[in-house]
């Protein structure tokens, strides 16, 4: 927490004009030397952009702007043929399988910190389905993909959530988390050569936002005007204005995340718009480790790259190889053209020339020549040489390369391939390409979860009303407080989409049970192995008892705490099996923790499912 010296010094500096103008000067100045500094970048961005939308004769000239390739001459093709857009496209619906399992550790082997990590959890699962986090993971996927980098910004916002009761005519929200996809257009670090966001002094967050906005939020009146989406402003009819936009009566709100120093323990945040200043103070968010307050953003590269603070995106790779390919492909159609509508050597003065140019040689076309001239001629020789064809086979060849994306079902080479199981295996080779940037997407994910329980922990006052549909497909209520969120080490359960695919997933199930390790002693399937099996196979519903194993398993789970406190019967509808086992279970999970009434009662309850098992068995015999 800020101590009570830090919140005087923020207010007496706000009280001085001259410290305003001079910070709201320092923070303007600092954030043109960061854009000049990272303008370079900012055109290779753009420039990756228009050859992915299929803009792709255009380059960077030598004053860094991105202009349009001059024509050789009139007659030569300039069609493009975009091999970047479907490797792209291809990318990110194979990364668009990364869907982790989350789960939180409890903060200790106490069973109500255990209780806690399974509210937390609920709380997670609530959030990134009401937030949709993995509709926006995959929004910066995209980015990530297209310009290296992407961005995460995990906020707080008041006007978010439940209604909770009205302040005058205002209505009081209970608040919830935001997570947003941010563009690397926006995003200004103090350093290009550190690697790691947090070890940035400083990050700089800059966007446009319309006018009537900022004064919604902030409460001041800016001058709006036409701000450039990304940042970029290039004059002139030379610049290719290929992918960029502008918003109307707009400005570009600046905000400035300094980490903690000594001086500023819970380090500062400085936003200003139009020369105004519209927010400083502290860090607003506790979002790292052990309480601490650092920047609420998480960073997602394409391709990392050592000592950079931004990635590289794969299109930079293949830009040499898509314009190499456009050459081959258009030069191949004007020799195409060449043999079908040749070309006529003529005597000057012998034909009308003009004529001949517009009308070509059409069918049945009666062409005069000058008496005692010589007859215009068609040039022979020619043919298509197979350099042409070499060529583009190799370009193809190496876009796939280079990409680590290809068509496995479809390729040449992998025609003769009959068999079902081998062309799982290429296509797992091919999965493994991305299995880099598949785990970069996982510990984003992960970092973002870390920060969203966080701030529910900093953020909630009361009860949190959570409603969530079990596996069952039931909808339940969770009633969660502040107490429950004693814990954010969240942890990813499941396996790497694309290291360990679905097939995989199900022959390693049909082999275990070939091998007897899920089958009992004597050669039975338990029920409850039995409906999870299923589900993971994704036949859930051929279940013919419909989950009752699972919900048998819950009822004898809440019967332990009940039973701790006073004496429970056995009923009609348990199961003994399952009782007993789940039983058993918690006595030897919390042993040193019962007291000697709690192991009577619950010794008791065991003792009671086990003769009425018993029971059941010699009935069964009789008959």
């Amino acid at each position: 927490m800020q101590s009570k010296k830090q919140r005087k010094k923020f207010t007496d500096e706000l009280k001085d004009k001259k410290f305003i103008e001079e910070i709201v000067g320092e923070v303007q100045d600092d954030f043109e030397n960061r854009r000049k500094n990272r303008l370079a970048l900012e055109r290779q961005w753009e420039l990756n952009m228009n050859f992915l939308v299929g803009k792709q004769y255009c380059d960077i000239n030598r004053r860094g702007e991105i202009v349009k390739v001059d024509d050789g001459y009139f007659w030569q093709k300039r069609d493009v043929f975009n091999h970047i857009a479907p490797i792209i496209e291809s990318r990110l619906a194979k990364l668009s399988k990364i869907s982790p399992v989350l789960n939180v550790r409890p903060k200790t082997d106490d069973d109500s910190d255990a209780r806690a990590a399974t509210l937390s959890q609920k709380l997670l699962s609530a959030a990134f389905e009401d937030e949709n986090v993995m509709s926006v993971v995959k929004k910066t996927t995209v980015w990530s993909e297209t310009c290296g980098t992407g961005f995460y910004k995990i906020v707080w916002n008041e006007r978010s959530g439940a209604i909770i009761g009205n302040l005058g005519k205002e209505p009081v929200f209970e608040g919830d988390v935001n997570v947003i996809s941010v563009s690397p257009f926006e995003i200004f670090p103090d350093n290009l050569f550190t690697e790691n966001l947090e070890d940035c002094d400083s990050i700089i967050h800059a966007r446009a936002v319309t006018a009537s906005k900022v004064r919604e939020k902030y409460g001041v009146i800016v001058e709006g005007g036409e701000v450039s989406v990304f940042g970029l402003n290039g004059d002139g009819e030379d610049v290719y204005e290929g992918v960029k936009g502008t918003l109307d009566n707009a400005v570009v709100v600046i905000e400035k995340y300094e980490r903690p120093t000594p001086e500023f323990p819970n380090g500062r945040l400085i936003t200003v718009a139009d020369g105004k200043l519209l927010y400083y103070g502290e860090l607003p968010y506790n979002n790292a480790q052990y309480g601490e307050r650092t920047y609420p953003f998480v960073k997602q590269e394409g391709i990392k790259v050592a000592g950079n603070f931004f990635g590289l995106s794969v299109i930079e790779r293949l830009i040499p190889v898509q314009r190499a390919f456009n050459a081959v492909k258009n030069r191949k159609q004007e020799f195409l053209n060449r043999l079908c509508a040749g070309v006529m050597t003529v005597e000057d003065g012998s034909v009308d020339v003009d004529q001949l140019a517009e009308e070509g040689l059409s069918p049945g076309k009666i062409l005069v020549y000058r008496q005692g001239a010589k007859a215009p001629e068609l040039m022979s020789g020619f043919s298509m040489p197979g350099e042409f064809s070499g060529e583009e086979e190799r370009l193809i060849n190496e876009f796939v390369r280079i990409s680590g994306v290809a068509d496995v079902s479809s390729s040449a080479t992998n025609a003769n391939l009959a068999s079902g199981s081998a062309l799982q295996i290429l296509i797992e080779q091919d999965n493994e390409r991305l299995v880099v940037n598949a785990e970069i997407i996982r510990n984003c994910i992960l970092k973002i979860s870390k920060q969203i329980i966080r701030l529910y922990g900093q953020f909630t006052v009361n009860l949190r009303a959570v409603k969530l549909a079990d596996k069952e497909g039931k909808i339940r209520t969770y009633y969660i407080d502040k107490a429950a969120m004693n814990s954010d080490d969240v942890y990813i359960e499941n396996e790497n989409e694309l290291l360990f695919t679905n097939r995989q997933k199900k022959d390693t199930i049909f082999d275990l049970y070939k091998s007897g390790l899920l089958t009992d002693e004597d050669g039975n399937i338990h029920p409850a192995v039995k409906e999870r099996v299923l589900a993971l196979l994704g036949y859930k519903d051929l279940d013919y008892k419909k989950g009752i194993s699972r919900l048998q398993e819950q009822k004898a789970q809440s019967e332990n705490e009940v039973i701790r406190k006073r004496g429970l019967n056995v009923e009609d509808i348990d199961d003994d099996k399952i009782h007993i086992d789940e039983h058993t279970r918690y006595i030897l999970a919390e042993y040193d923790e019962l007291s000697e009434d709690e192991k009577e009662r619950l010794f008791g309850h065991l003792k009671s499912h086990k003769e009425r098992a018993e029971s059941k068995l010699k009935e069964k015999e009789n008959e």
